[in-house]
């Protein structure tokens, strides 16, 4: 009877000791995420700092513009459509840059086109 009552502190001691060890390694891996998303934070602030930066030193006056870029970009990666008012900056500098004129004229000389509801 008194070994059974041993093994059985025994058995209870090692079940305690596993559950710690368990516990201790859930602990580590919740810092360790905790710290990849902290260092993953810093990374996109000091991209953003660096973008800012690059604006302020090159795009002097234009920060708008390239805000307005990024936003074009962005929405293009998911094949939205967008309406820019004709002779707008923006049209310009997209046009540019894909080596586009912009058209020329009014909204007469366009064709009717009724618009598909």
């Amino acid at each position: 009877a008194e070994n059974e009552k041993i093994a059985a502190i025994d058995s209870a001691t090692a079940a305690e000791t596993v559950a710690d060890g368990v516990k201790r390694a859930k602990i580590k891996e919740a810092e360790g995420v905790k710290r990849a998303k902290i260092l993953f934070a810093e990374g996109q602030a000091e991209a953003i700092k660096l973008v800012n930066e690059a604006a302020d030193k090159y795009f002097i006056g234009n920060a708008q513009m390239l805000r307005k870029l990024e936003a074009m970009e962005k929405a293009m990666e998911n094949n939205a459509k967008i309406v820019i008012p004709a002779g707008s900056d923006l049209v310009n500098v997209i046009g540019e840059l894909a080596g586009v004129l912009p058209l020329k004229g009014t909204q007469k000389e366009l064709p009717n086109k009724r618009p598909v509801a």
